[in-house]
């Protein structure tokens, strides 16, 4: 049986007076029972500082740490149950990949006949079978790393943490590896905690994910909720690739009555249910993914620019557009539309697809303006 795991205002400090580091602020969340789990954020956000408390590798300033209905705040690691997988594999050179594998168990004294019977099953379950008399350096980046995933949970842990376990492969085997984690989640009874600063990872591996940002978590949500529906700006630009345009827009009073964004000179009506948001904003600041712009012909009430820049992507072309205003709008477009640079063109935005956040604080006001 898995554990859930509660965070109740977890605080860590670094070092004191004027050079301490704040390094995680105020946090509290629950993960259940055999939740994928995913940090992510920039380098220094406090997302390892947070799995290493967790982990019982850090002791927090203040706060509690509960798996299930157990206190674990004071408990050291080998006492909390889990395993943790690192970014840095630390595999044993000379040890074969069975001997890897059942190292924790060996030490553990557990009887070889059952160190061996687990150990395939494990090997089994990761696709290592053929592979368990080699040694490390015979093996591909991505069979290493499952090696390190089995020593992992060959213990049969309730809590597994990983820490940026694939941020040293290639693009490809992190694709690959990306699919027999979550295979694995699928197969063992665990709480999975990921740490990520890649936000595809965290968007296309987890239940739930905590983006965080200067020790805080600004939005816990799945990831649709977090892609559709960003808390703020920060999360609405470090989440979705390319990242979001934000572009400084203003809140007017439409002549026969109503509110409108005039963005860019280009005015789009607001619903009367998103009257109460904006009341008393003069100025937005408007949110549009690229893959929702759409390039047109130039025309009259029409958002327009020149093409700057055209970056070929396979399947689609990113595609930056700079406004009279000189204002840089992302596109992305399907690779069959040959528009040239510096060619003129129009842009298209539904109301549905326009986010608005609070200019000074960042703050989402409304999803869409429909």
């Amino acid at each position: 049986m898995a554990f859930s795991v509660r965070l109740e205002g977890l605080d860590k400090r670094f070092g004191r007076g004027g050079r301490s580091v704040h390094a995680v602020r105020d946090l509290s969340l629950e993960i259940g029972e055999r939740e994928f789990f995913t940090f992510v954020g920039p380098s220094g956000c406090g997302k390892t500082t947070t799995l290493r408390m967790i982990a019982g590798l850090e002791t927090p300033t203040a706060g509690r740490i509960w798996f299930g209905d157990t206190d674990v705040t004071a408990l050291p690691p080998q006492k909390r149950d889990i395993a943790m997988v690192f970014q840095d594999i630390a595999l044993f050179p000379y040890m074969t990949v069975r001997q890897n594998i059942g190292y924790p168990l060996r030490i553990a004294g557990l009887a070889r006949a059952r160190v061996d019977e687990k150990v395939e099953k494990v090997a089994a379950t990761l696709g290592l079978t053929d592979k368990l008399a080699m040694k490390p350096g015979q093996l591909s980046g991505g069979q290493q790393q499952r090696v390190a995933i089995g020593r992992a949970i060959i213990k049969e842990p309730k809590v597994l943490l990983m820490d940026e376990p694939l941020s040293a492969l290639d693009a490809r085997l992190r694709v690959e590896m990306r699919t027999e984690i979550l295979r694995l989640h699928r197969e063992i009874s665990a709480t999975i905690i990921y740490v990520t600063h890649d936000q595809v990872e965290a968007m296309t591996m987890s239940t739930r994910v905590a983006v965080m940002d200067q020790g805080r978590a600004l939005q816990i949500a799945p990831p649709r909720v977090i892609f559709l529906r960003p808390a703020d700006k920060t999360v609405a630009t470090f989440i979705g690739t390319p990242a979001m345009n934000i572009i400084p827009a203003a809140v007017v009073t439409k002549p026969a009555g109503g509110l409108a964004i005039d963005l860019l000179g280009w005015q789009i009506p607001v619903a009367p249910r998103h009257y109460a948001a904006l009341k008393g904003l003069k100025r937005v600041e408007v949110g549009i993914r690229p893959q929702a712009v759409r390039l047109v012909p130039p025309g009259p009430d029409r958002l327009a620019g020149r093409v700057f820049l055209r970056e070929p992507l396979g399947l689609e072309d990113e595609v930056l557009v700079e406004t009279a205003d000189g204002i840089g709008v992302r596109v992305v477009t399907a690779t069959g539309e040959e528009i040239p640079e510096r060619a003129a063109v129009g842009l298209e935005v539904a109301p549905p697809d326009v986010l608005l956040f609070q200019p000074q604080t960042g703050v989402g006001l409304c999803y869409g303006i429909d």
